[in-house]
């Protein structure tokens, strides 16, 4: 909505933490343990870091909405795992 509405320090800040969000998940990956799959979340990540930015410069919400839909996968994706399955 701030990119709409033009506000710019409010579009940046959100941006910001979403870039921080998922740079932040990009990092605890544990690759070694998670093989082909998790290489792949890293690279979709990596994708995401560098579309925020993109989006930013454009003022482009569609590339927002891309971004959003792909973390509203992820998140989907962790729900369907039984409970404690991600615990070593």
């Amino acid at each position: 909505g701030c990119m709409t509405r033009g506000e710019r320090p409010e579009k940046l800040h959100y941006i910001s933490s979403a870039i921080s969000i998922i740079e932040h998940l990009r990092l605890v990956v544990d690759v070694p343990a998670g093989g082909a799959l998790a290489e792949n979340l890293v690279r979709l990540y990596e994708y995401m870091l560098r579309r925020l930015p993109a989006a930013n410069v454009a003022d482009d919400v569609s590339v927002i909405d891309e971004v959003s839909s792909l973390l509203r996968e992820i998140k989907s994706a962790w729900e369907c795992l039984p409970s404690g399955a991600t615990r070593h």
